[in-house]
This record gives structure tokens, C-alpha cells and sequence, in this order.
């Protein structure tokens, strides 16, 4: 995201490009461990922004970084200085290119499940040469190979977002119109079909909300949530009871075990696989997933 705001900031005349890079970096500490996954509905991030900042981080920023960290958000862009406008617009296209990527290449879910709506708005066609063939090299390292090599496959990755990321801003670099843009492939792909497999299959969220974060409050509280990382709370889930180490880690090959027709690569074993584990009684039956509603765009 601090590359994407880099690239906006660099293009409009009069913009503080550090202050830019100093709001990237304040938006997005304010969190709790595995973030969106245990935060919905119990944790304001907006209204913690100068508690955390200031308070606990002694953070030097002024009324006005404080004021654009809030802004950014609650997504409200006409109440942000020219610096949080693209740091809002920045957060807001990073993540509806990056998801897409994600969903591809780390979690093996083929192209062709993007709809050609969303790859309109945002410029690129993930199904089409050569994306699809830099896509699959990707997506053969972490689910072909039996030894991956997240180093290997974080550089790969960052390479084939900002190739992307180029095609995307040479069409729009108006902060305004790439938040537009963001929430309505967020709103009609990013939320009924992506997080069904990242958040759900994959990172089991409504498990993380619904059955360890009320056990894991009543003991310890939110009062040092944002302060400790993932190993730490899992530790401490583990301390109470809550689950074991390995109930927290990602199901990274959700896709192919349970919805093996939408696999990238390793599609006719996968589907194989299942089929046998079907028989034997040792998987549930397949999830549903959403279908993808028609993208209004303007």
C-alpha cells in the first residue's frame, strides 16, 4: 500500500509525499492479531486512532495526522486533506487488486472464478496472457511443489502486484475515483466470493469470532490487544484452553480439499482426492459459495 501511495503522491504537484508515507504507516498498526477475523463488531479502530497513537506510542503526529487517520478510516474522502485522500485511495485499490492475486495464486483458486466484470474495472485480466501464466508459476511454487519457498514466492508476488498495479493506475490515478472503483469490486466480488474461501475456508473466522475471541476477552480483556501479535495470542489462547496451535494456522489447502473443481493447479487430483475422502466419510460435503452479482460500474 506505501508503494501504491508513493505512485499517487508522486504524480500530484504540491503533495507532502513523506507525510504521505507517515499516514500508510500510522493506518494500519492500530489492530488487533488476525485483524478483520476477530475485530468485527468488537473493536473501533477509528475511534482507538489517538488513543493508541499518542498514548501508547508516543507518536509525534499532529491534529491534522489525526484527523486524516480517522477519515481514512471511515472512508469519508472529502474530509481529508490532499495527503489522506491518497492514502485512502491507495489502502482502498491495493486491496481489491492484492485480494484477486491472493486468492489465485496463494489459496489456488482459478482465474476464470474472477468475473470478466472485475477484471474490466480494474484494467486486467488475471484468465489472460501473460498474467495467467506468471499466475500459475506462482501458484504451481506454493501448491505444486510439496516444498515452497515463502521468500521465493513473496518476491514473485510483490513483482506480479505492482506490474498490475501499473495497468491500474495508468488508466486512474484520482484517489476519488480509485476508492470508487474499490468499493464496488468490494462490494459485489471482495466480500460474497473472496472472504467466503480467505476468511472463512481458509482462516476459519467465524470460529476466531464466534468461539475464541468471548473466551479469550473474558480471561485476559482487550486492554493490550493491539500491543501483542499473533504468536503472542495464540499462546495465550492456548494457555486458557481455547484451541490448539494448529487450529490457528490457515488452511491453505482449503480449496482443494473441499471445492477441488476451482483449483488452479492440481485440479484432477484434488478432485480425486476428494472423491476417495468422500467415500471413506472423512470430509463434510462441499460449501456453497455465493454467486457473483452483476458489477454496477459508471
Amino acid at each position: 500500500m506505501t508503494w501504491v501511495a508513493r505512485r499517487l503522491a508522486e504524480r500530484q504537484p504540491g503533495v507532502d509525499v513523506e507525510r504521505v508515507v507517515r499516514l500508510c504507516l500510522h493506518h494500519d498498526l492500530n489492530r488487533w492479531p488476525f485483524a478483520h477475523n476477530t475485530e468485527v463488531g468488537r473493536f473501533d479502530q477509528a475511534g482507538n486512532t489517538r488513543v493508541f497513537s499518542k498514548a501508547l506510542l508516543d507518536a509525534r503526529l499532529s491534529d491534522e495526522d489525526f484527523a486524516d487517520l480517522a477519515g481514512v478510516h471511515h472512508k469519508r474522502i472529502d474530509e481529508l486533506s490532499p495527503e489522506g485522500r491518497i492514502v485512502l485511495g491507495a489502502d482502498a485499490i491495493t486491496g481489491v487488486v492484492e485480494d484477486p492475486l491472493l486468492l489465485v495464486t496463494g489459496l489456488n483458486v482459478r482465474p476464470d472464478y474472477i468475473p470478466d466484470t472485475v477484471s474490466r474495472v480494474l484494467g486486467f485480466r488475471l484468465r489472460a496472457e501473460p498474467w495467467r501464466g506468471r499466475a500459475r508459476r506462482l501458484a504451481r511454487e506454493f501448491h505444486g511443489t510439496g516444498t515452497p519457498d515463502p521468500l521465493v514466492f513473496r518476491a514473485e508476488f510483490a513483482r506480479l502486484f505492482r506490474d498490475l498495479m501499473w495497468r491500474v493506475l495508468e488508466r486512474e490515478d484520482r484517489p476519488e475515483r480509485l476508492l470508487d472503483v474499490a468499493s464496488a469490486v468490494k462490494a459485489h466480488f471482495i466480500r460474497p466470493r473472496v472472504f467466503p474461501v480467505n476468511n472463512e475456508m481458509v482462516c476459519r473466522s467465524s470460529w476466531m469470532r464466534g468461539e475464541v475471541m468471548p473466551r479469550y476477552l473474558a480471561r485476559y480483556g482487550d486492554v493490550d490487544l493491539v500491543l501483542i501479535d499473533e504468536d503472542d495470542f495464540v499462546r495465550r489462547a492456548v494457555r486458557i484452553g481455547v484451541a490448539s496451535p494448529a487450529d490457528f494456522r490457515p488452511r491453505i489447502d482449503a480449496v482443494r480439499e473441499q471445492q477441488p473443481d476451482l483449483c488452479f493447479v492440481g485440479a484432477r487430483t484434488a478432485v480425486t482426492d476428494r472423491a476417495r475422502a468422500l467415500a471413506a466419510g472423512r470430509l463434510p460435503s462441499r460449501a456453497r459459495l455465493t454467486p457473483v452479482p452483476r458489477l454496477a460500474t459508471r
